[in-house]
């Protein structure tokens, strides 16, 4: 049984919604954070007799954030992705830009969080993925962020190079930890008592691969990505030795 998040309950709703009153041969939602996308694939769309054809996209191959497009039938087959209504916008500035300023002008200015997907900053550049029907304000009023003048405009993504915005910059951890149980790697990774960890589990606070549990035995595995509530996130990037006294030598990244 999945355990929903108080702050994910509405999005889980508009897709409900969305099922519910589909029109057209294709309906889109907003963007969707992780663990949304993950309940309404692994749920909602399990369901027998609601089951349609679907497509997930935020605007590039790794995106986070993501618009989920339902079909009304399999015209889904052979279709790529440039169908969503979804706009790139690149942000100049004179000044370092970072995720939280920019996401917090966006909002700032009236716009839902729903509207916005995936922000990639590099220095004094930084790509904000939208819903469509938002880019055009955005554009005409906004020319700060925070106090600094910046230059915002809508560019073509199929000339992009997304590649030069990526960061896999997380902080490399190398640790030694006594079983793969979650708690354990959560203490470690993120420098707090294993009790402590232990209770964020228990308050639902720690999600693997965006699935909310509740047990601080739960068993992760290299290559899982271990999310925690007001931490950040974790990914078991290697599992690396096992010592003659069975302590584990593992490698993570953590993002804050």
């Amino acid at each position: 049984m999945y355990y929903i998040p108080e702050e994910n309950k509405f999005e889980i709703l508009k897709v409900k919604n969305l099922l519910e009153r589909r029109y057209g041969n294709i309906e889109y939602s907003d963007f969707l954070s992780p663990f949304a996308q993950k309940y309404v694939i692994d749920v909602i769309l399990k369901d027998k007799n609601r089951r349609p054809f679907y497509q997930t996209w935020g605007g590039y191959e790794e995106s986070e954030r993501k618009v989920l497009a339902i079909f009304s039938d399999s015209i889904i087959e052979g279709m790529d992705f440039s169908h969503f209504p979804i706009d790139v916008i690149l942000v100049d500035s004179d000044t370092i830009l970072s995720h939280r300023q920019i996401l917090g002008t966006f909002i700032g200015q009236g716009l839902k969080r729903d509207k916005i997907g995936d922000i990639l900053v590099k220095e004094h550049k930084a790509l904000v993925f939208v819903k469509k029907e938002v880019s055009l304000f955005i554009t005409t009023h906004i020319d700060k962020i925070g106090r600094d003048k910046v230059k915002i405009e809508i560019v073509n993504k199929d000339e992009l190079d997304i590649s030069q915005f990526m960061q896999n910059s997380g902080k490399r951890i190398v640790c030694s930890v006594p079983s793969m149980r979650v708690d354990a790697i959560v203490s470690h990774g993120f420098g707090i008592s294993r009790e402590e960890a232990s209770d964020l589990v228990r308050q639902f606070k720690v999600a693997v691969n965006w699935v909310y549990i509740d047990k601080p035995s739960h068993e992760v595995k290299e290559g899982d990505l271990i999310s925690v509530r007001r931490h950040g996130r974790l990914k078991v990037e290697k599992v690396l030795t096992t010592t003659k006294k069975g302590r584990i030598s593992i490698e993570l990244l953590r993002f804050s």
